[in-house]
């Protein structure tokens, strides 16, 4: 008798990446921003650690679909956010920040998200 398997979120090629969904799979800009500054520089800097060499394959992946986020198979769609992601921890990594937010700054709950907004678009 073989053993049940449980489907995958991520395509057959990140399987290894598997164990950063969902929580490190937010859907939305908020929420990837919250997802930052709410984690330990410590756990950020393992995160982007892991997984900014996938980029690479993970973009290459990508590039296989039509240019359309929205539009992306559920597994394909979880690999975008999970890159976003990862996009979104580089900023306190990259620049050596001691925590995953810096004080004195707008506070994020008081930001306005603009769902869909383009370069160069009048709001």
């Amino acid at each position: 008798m073989t053993e049940p398997t449980t489907p995958s979120n991520l395509p057959e090629a990140f399987a290894d990446l598997e164990a950063y969904f969902p929580e490190w799979c937010p859907s939305t800009e908020r929420a990837r921003a919250g997802k930052r500054v709410s984690t330990d520089i410590a756990v950020l800097r393992e995160f982007h650690a892991r997984l900014a060499p996938r980029l690479e394959d993970i973009i290459r992946y990508l590039n296989t679909f039509p240019n359309d986020p929205q539009a992306l198979p559920a597994q394909a769609q979880h690999l975008y956010w999970l890159a976003q992601m990862v996009m979104e921890a580089s900023v306190p990594v990259d620049l050596q920040w001691n925590s995953s937010d810096i004080e004195d700054v707008f506070p994020l709950e008081r930001m306005t998200f603009i769902a869909g907004a383009t370069e160069g678009s009048a709001r």
